[in-house]
């Protein structure tokens, strides 16, 4: 059976989580994940810039919602 496998890039902008919580939130759900500090303009809080290899985005996407605002995404399949 073929899984379809994603790479995931995307900036979150949190009020308040740091990235570690944000990392143990996603870590059953994606690989190879990188996530670096990413200055904001004008933004109280935390903007991190998220790099990840899953096979669901939207579990993803769901669990960073829930810390803040996601922007700047880009999505690629895996071939």
């Amino acid at each position: 059976m073929f899984i379809q496998r994603y790479h995931l890039e995307f900036v979150l902008h949190t009020p308040s989580a740091s990235a570690q919580t944000v990392k143990n939130s996603l870590a059953e759900f994606g690989e190879g994940m990188e996530i670096t500090d990413c200055p904001g303009i004008d933004e109280n809080g935390n903007n991190f810039k998220i790099n990840l290899e899953t096979e669901d985005p939207t579990v993803i996407f769901d669990i960073c919602g829930q810390f803040g605002r996601i922007r700047a995404v880009k999505v690629d399949e895996i071939k």
